[in-house]
Order: C-alpha cells, then structure tokens, then sequence
C-alpha cells in the first residue's frame, strides 16, 4: 500500500487543533496519524481495511475512516488548521524543516522532545511522515527574557539531531537564511566550493538573494561582500 497522504500530530497539536475546529480528534491519544488511499471504489475499500488492519496490529487505539467527503474534509481541515490552532496557546512559534529517514522517525522524535524539556520549551510535533519530512513546532512568547536564546539553541541542536540520523536540512521550504550556517553539516568544503562557483557563472554580481543559502566563506577568497544596491 502507498498511501496518497500519511501525516502526524502529536498529543498537544491534537488537542489544540480539536478545541480549535472540532473535527473529532480523540483528544487523549498520544498521537494522531491521518491515512489517505486513492483510486478505483473497490481498490481503496480493500486498501483502507489493509490500513486499518495494519494501524490495530501495531497498537493503534482506534481507527476512524471518513464515511463522506464531509468527515474526510473535516478531518483535513484539522490536519490544515494546525497552525492557526496553536494560536490559542502562544503568540510565537519557531518551526524547523528537517528529513530524516522513514525508519528513523521514532529515534529523533524522542530526541526531539528531549532536546525540548532540556531547554525547558514547549514542544508540538505535526508532520508528513510519508515521507520523514519533520516540523518540530516550538511554542513561546518571545516577550519572556531569554527565550529565543532557547529556541534558538534547541532549534540547532534539533537539526544536528536530525542530520546525524542520515536526514538533511530541509524538506521543502528551503535553506535561505535560517539554515545557510547549517549547510556544513552536509556538505564538505569543497562541495559548498563548486555551489558558489556554480551559482557566480549565473549571478557574478551577487544581487540574486545576497548572502542566502551559502555561508560566508563557501568560495575560496569570498568575502560574502552586498552589493550595491541589493536588499535581503
């Protein structure tokens, strides 16, 4: 079976995303994991009860499938609103991008959450676990003095976690400026080398997204100068 979808929430995004849209989310599961099949009627009949066969076999408490496309946008509509939920519960969220391999995910969700309670933060965890790509969620108020220091410091530690599972920095949204100074722990001198030298044959004067994706440094004798006139 290759599922269409296969995305996760845990414990507290749940609960959030439940008070926050009620789609009927057990709001005292551990975690949430939602499961979509495609295709002909009769195929996906016999995948779904695959599926929930397989979910009960492994510990699954409950398995709930959509009777309509009314319960199934439901409970997506949840799964989209995770964000929005968590709203409710601080002004401020710090969200990280990493994959890490399928088989490894359990591993670095427990260290992620590790990682968390050590720099005494709160933490969500809403993900596509079909394909290892992981948003570890740090809830917070930045008004409280010395608590992006903290977020800061764990979101770091969350991606060398995530990397040396075999995983890499970013899923989908990107490198930019966030991650550029992490680019190290994959990539090898002269690997960021032959990047710099690629990207300077398209853009030698360096006003396309100055000083994003490579780290200062990337090229031999780059002195990551701003052009005149650019903007980041």
């Amino acid at each position: 079976i290759v599922p269409a979808a296969l995305e996760m929430m845990d414990a507290e995004i749940t609960r959030a995303v439940e008070a926050y849209v009620h789609a009927g989310f057990p709001d005292d599961a551990a975690a949430v994991l939602l499961i979509e099949v495609d295709g002909l009627i009769d195929g996906v009949e016999t995948a779904a009860q695959r599926v929930s066969d397989i979910a009960l076999a492994n510990g699954a408490r409950t398995v709930r499938v959509a009777a309509d496309a009314a319960e199934r946008a439901l409970l997506w509509k949840g799964r989209k609103s995770a964000f929005g939920a968590i709203a409710r519960i601080a002004p401020n969220y710090y969200l990280h991008d990493a994959v890490v391999p399928r088989t490894r995910l359990v591993e670095v969700l427990r260290k992620v959450y590790e990682i968390a309670a050590r720099h005494d933060l709160r933490m969500m965890n809403v993900f596509h676990a079909g394909d290892g790509n992981l948003h570890p969620l740090i809830v917070f108020d930045r008004r409280v003095p010395g608590v992006m220091e903290r977020v800061l410091a764990a979101g770091a530690e969350i991606i060398e976690a995530c990397v040396a599972a075999g995983g890499v920095l970013s899923g989908e949204h990107g490198i930019g400026l966030e991650k550029r100074d992490f680019m190290h722990l994959v990539f090898s001198p002269d690997d960021l080398d032959a990047q710099a030298r690629l990207r300077a044959v398209f853009d030698p004067a360096g006003t396309c997204n100055p000083q994003k994706v490579l780290p200062a440094g990337s090229r031999c004798g780059d002195l990551q100068n701003l052009p005149e006139g650019a903007w980041i």
